[in-house]
């Protein structure tokens, strides 16, 4: 895998983004657990995922055009800058009354983000000479990320429970100035033609669409990982109250789940690249969703931290091999002029499907014991495995190398 880092800009790109990923999984669970501090509502801690969502339902798609016409490297850099800004405004978010500033902070961060995953999803088949490079590409990336995971959501959780939550948020805020700073360094290809940037907007959007509904295995990816993805958000809205009633536990005690998920993580991406290479989509999504459904079963049903902790973990491997064959199917089933906006729709998916699922969790944990919210959920992943069955059983040609 670290053969790509010989590509200078591939380089540059991965460094700004494990600089802006510690930032990032520094603050990821630093924010609900601040939230139901302030407030003491697992409600709460559920609409701040959902308020970090909402921007990608709104904007998602138009970001998919603009990454498309505009130059990506400007749309990195300045995601960058913007997702800083708002993480600054949670700096006065230390007492109930000011708890808003965090639900402010969040939409703007999320906002900028919108447009900052899917350009980065939509330049890196640019910086790779084969389909092969592209995998080991993403695995990379996904193992620096799976690693930042095991320490950034334990650090950032302990931090918060001794009142520093401050720190947390500094940090993050400069990580994204860093990698910004990173990002200006590297060389980006135009991909729209003047003509083509001034065409209306609408139609740039229509042609994104067209191309995922036309194509049976992105439009099958788009359905299963939205099914994922919502039982997925739903248990992590859970996760707070999870930890403190089922478990019994403290705060830091979050941050030990979400480390074993990284584990996880980290041991599934080491394996990524051989399997996305000699498996169809098919067999290795259903597979995966499966096997993460069977593990979050487990997980929420444990009334002891060490066996909550291994079933996440266990999860953590076949989640993260999904979620990079999503990925890497995605870019190379997908022409390079439209990556922006098919990034986008998938984006703008996950985001629905994250809004969905908090929402959902508020709902049901309102109406059904927290046990049982948590066991539907889980089911729900299981759904998605089934729904995989359904992909295409042979891959298209690559459509970027």
């Amino acid at each position: 895998m670290t053969a790509v880092l010989r590509q200078r800009d591939f380089r540059r790109m991965w460094t700004a983004t494990t600089i802006d990923s510690f930032g990032s999984w520094l603050l990821v669970m630093a924010v609900p657990l601040q939230v139901f501090m302030l407030t003491g509502s697992a409600i709460s801690s559920g609409m701040a995922l959902a308020v970090q969502a909402a921007p990608a339902v709104l904007i998602g798609p138009w970001a998919g055009a603009v990454i498309d016409r505009w130059n990506r490297k400007k749309v990195l850099v300045w995601a960058n800058l913007t997702s800083a800004a708002g993480v600054t405004l949670m700096l006065a978010a230390n007492t109930p009354a000011h708890v808003e500033l965090i639900f402010v902070g969040l939409f703007v961060e999320s906002t900028a983000v919108c447009f900052l995953q899917p350009a980065l999803r939509a330049v890196t088949p640019t910086l790779m000479d084969n389909e092969r490079d592209l995998a080991s590409a993403n695995s990379l990336s996904a193992f620096s990320d799976s690693s930042l995971r095991m320490i950034g959501p334990l650090l950032g959780t302990f931090l918060v429970a001794q009142g520093w939550f401050e720190a947390v948020v500094i940090t993050d805020a400069l990580s994204y100035v860093v990698a910004a700073a990173v990002l200006n360094r590297i060389t980006i290809e135009a991909t729209a033609s003047p003509a083509e940037r001034a065409a209306p907007v609408a139609h740039d959007l229509r042609d994104g669409l067209r191309q995922v509904s036309c194509q049976p295995l992105l439009r099958g990816l788009l359905a299963s990982s939205w099914i994922y993805w919502t039982g997925n958000a739903a248990l992590t809205a859970l996760l707070v109250p999870f930890t403190a009633h089922r478990l019994n536990a403290s705060g830091v005690a979050l941050g030990y789940l979400i480390t074993g998920l990284g584990v996880g993580y980290l041991a599934g991406s080491a394996i990524s690249r051989p399997l996305i290479l000699r498996y169809t989509t098919r067999t290795i999504l259903t597979v995966t969703y499966t096997s993460v459904g069977l593990c979050f079963l487990v997980m929420v049903n444990a009334t002891t931290l060490p066996v909550a902790v291994a079933a996440v973990t266990a999860a953590g491997v076949p989640g993260v091999v999904a979620l990079i064959t999503v990925g890497h199917r995605l870019q190379t089933a997908t022409p390079n002029a439209m990556l922006g906006r098919v990034a986008a729709t998938f984006h703008t998916s996950d985001a629905i499907a994250a809004v969905t699922g908090a929402l959902a969790a508020a709902s049901a944990v309102a109406a059904l014991s927290l046990t049982t919210a948590m066991n539907v959920f889980s089911a729900v992943v299981l759904i998605a495995g089934a729904t995989a069955a359904t992909l295409p059983a042979q891959e298209p040609h690559s459509a970027t190398t």
